[in-house]
């Protein structure tokens, strides 16, 4: 089976993680990079022994791309996406999906339209954690019982990110443009998504402005969810709390039959059983972003033709279910979220 040939656009700090992860796997070929960014293009080119350097759109044309890989700015995610399904590409793109309501509802609308046979892959990586995969199948295995209400929360300190300008825009798009609950609040959002297997339709937010004044938009949102089935979520996103980051995203799950906390569960056998206790779930690595299981899940969608673990609808659901509480917060009140469903096959 031939290789997927794979071009990667934007190579920060997570696009060059991207990189290595694809090189080590030896599962792809990289073939070529774009940034608008010339020294670093140059550098990592020579770097990794890749020739294919682009600074503009002619990437999307170079003539063995099979697959594009996303890793600009969140508020940049947009253009990128467009061009490589125009182009007839697989995507892997970084979450968010984009950073407004509109954009993400333009993406879904253009990856609909394209050919059935691409695959997308939206960055939600705490997915591929061993942890939330034995949570994921704990709940879809029934052992919560009916999930009736969720917690998690992105709880970081990102200050540095102020000293993140753009040497060739002279941009900090971070402080001008960053919503906590969209490009932090989100992962751990579409964790509880996925745990639930249930669609958010309403969301309410508040927010404060203090501990970060220098980012534009709120640094602290804290938002309730109500999903379809009834059941209800919090998540907050501080951006700038004084202290190391919360343990597994100080994760809780309250089901009929079982709780979870963080990376503890407790299942429940009969309804004398009050208080079961916690057994830790084990697993053989710390808390780290799964870059290689990811693309691997990625390429193994492209080579057998099977559905990502983070697909593009899905990965629209918690990027817009974020947006949406962002604005409620903006406008004082309940949001509708708009959900997205995934094409069925005639």
């Amino acid at each position: 089976m031939d290789k997927t040939r794979v071009g990667i656009v934007g190579l920060g700090h997570n696009g060059i993680q991207h990189l290595r992860a694809h090189l080590d796997l030896g599962k792809s070929e990289v073939v070529a990079l774009c940034d608008r960014n010339e020294d670093r293009l140059r550098a990592a080119g020579a770097e990794f022994g890749v020739t294919a350097l682009y600074t503009d759109d002619d990437f999307y044309a170079h003539p063995t791309l099979d697959a594009v890989s996303i890793h600009t700015g969140d508020d940049d995610h947009v253009q990128p996406f467009l061009s490589a399904v125009a182009a007839g590409k697989h995507v892997l793109i970084e979450k968010p999906l984009a950073n407004s309501e509109d954009d993400v509802i333009a993406m879904v609308a253009a990856g609909d339209a394209a050919d059935p046979g691409l695959k997308f892959q939206v960055g939600y990586i705490l997915r591929f954690h061993p942890v939330f995969q034995a949570i994921h199948q704990a709940a879809i295995d029934g052992d919560l019982g009916d999930i009736y209400y969720m917690e998690g929360d992105y709880v970081h300190n990102l200050l540095y990110q102020a000293a993140a300008t753009d040497p060739v825009t002279g941009r900090n798009w971070y402080l001008e443009e960053e919503l906590p609950m969209v490009g932090g609040g989100s992962h751990p959002l579409d964790l509880l998504r996925w745990f639930s297997g249930k669609e958010i339709v309403r969301t309410w937010c508040y927010a404060t402005h203090v501990a970060f004044p220098e980012m534009r938009n709120d640094d602290c949102q804290v938002a309730l969810f109500a999903f379809e089935d009834g059941s209800i979520a919090k998540v907050a996103s501080l951006y700038a709390p004084r202290c190391a980051m919360a343990p597994f995203y100080n994760l809780r799950l309250y089901g009929t039959n079982g709780t979870v906390d963080r990376d503890q569960i407790a299942i429940s056998h009969s309804p004398e059983d009050v208080h079961p206790e916690f057994a830790r779930i084990e697993a053989d690595e710390v808390m780290r972003h799964n870059f290689e299981d990811e693309i691997e899940d990625w390429l193994d969608a492209i080579a057998r033709d099977r559905p990502t673990r983070s697909g593009l609808h899905d990965g629209a659901n918690s990027s817009i279910a974020a947006l949406c509480a962002v604005r409620a917060a903006r406008e004082g009140r309940e949001v509708e979220v708009p959900v997205f469903r995934a094409r069925i096959s005639p």
